[in-house]
């Protein structure tokens, strides 16, 4: 993510204490190594969980249009080395690296935080969220983007049944007191 971007995403990061977090799209790391570097600062104990279809992604055009990916794909084993090579410097956080379709590989669960910014088609939107929708503090990605429209479908669906607030680029869903 970009630095000024990660910057206005901090002010949701202290909303709450964050040990559980979920990055659903990882693509290279970047976004994962910002956050781990972010919250690893308080030394207490995080754990990140990451789904993507890494190498599934590369030269697929056919995927990438359907889900609007306009990134491609990343290597699976170039991510996990960054964050092995992470590990060595910040040692209290644990990661998982999940790759395939999170029709797959996302299993129901909660999350003190999740970022999503994965397959931007409604179908996938919608799968990603109903699987984490328990999570304290869900963060959608390219909410109020004209390419990403489907996830702009999606949320506008939803917003009756939760509350959303809409910042910037960003959807916020809070499910804590």
């Amino acid at each position: 993510m970009k630095p000024w971007l990660f910057k206005e995403l901090t002010v949701f990061l202290n909303e709450i204490e964050i040990r559980s977090l979920c990055e659903i799209g990882t693509h290279k790391g970047n976004t994962a190594i910002q956050l781990i570097k972010y919250l690893s600062s308080n030394n207490k104990h995080i754990t990140y969980h990451g789904y993507d279809v890494f190498d599934f992604a590369k030269d697929n055009i056919e995927f990438n249009r359907k889900e609007k990916n306009g990134k491609g794909g990343a290597s699976f084993d170039y991510v996990k080395n960054r964050l092995d090579n992470l590990k060595n410097v910040i040692t209290c956080f644990d990661y998982i690296l999940l790759q395939g379709l999170t029709t797959d590989t996302l299993k129901e669960q909660s999350f003190d935080f999740v970022y999503i910014d994965g397959g931007h088609s409604y179908e996938t939107v919608k799968h990603d969220y109903e699987k984490v929708l328990n999570s304290k503090l869900i963060i959608f990605d390219d909410a109020i983007n004209k390419n990403a429209n489907e996830v702009s479908k999606f949320l506008e669906e939803i917003k009756s049944q939760t509350h959303i607030e809409f910042y910037k680029r960003w959807a916020i869903v809070r499910n804590y007191a």
